[in-house]
């Protein structure tokens, strides 16, 4: 059984973005989709990745997690923040 708890949230959420998508193609299974939250929506599909995929993602995104940045209000360029203590990046589809 994979613990959620161990991924990072940005990794859940963007499996949940990919699951909610894909819910209107016969290939997914309502039934395993668990709604986490309606605002902001997220979801989890038990199964949808095996516990290998899971590993191979999480190996793809540890070495390249940048502390996530806001905007700042006068001048719109991306600036750390205390504030905001996510991390995050996106894995090009080459790498997948």
């Amino acid at each position: 059984m994979i613990k959620y708890s161990n991924f990072s949230p940005f990794l859940l959420l963007w499996i949940a973005s990919i699951v909610q998508k894909c819910l209107c193609s016969s290939i997914i299974n309502p039934s395993k989709v668990k709604t986490v939250s309606w605002k902001p929506r997220a979801f989890v599909y038990e199964g949808f990745l095996t516990e290998d995929e899971c590993n191979h993602l999480i190996s793809l995104a540890k070495s390249e997690l940048k502390r996530s940045a806001v905007a700042d209000n006068e001048s719109g360029k991306s600036t750390l923040s205390e504030v905001r203590t996510s991390s995050g990046m996106f894995i090009p589809k080459s790498k997948v």
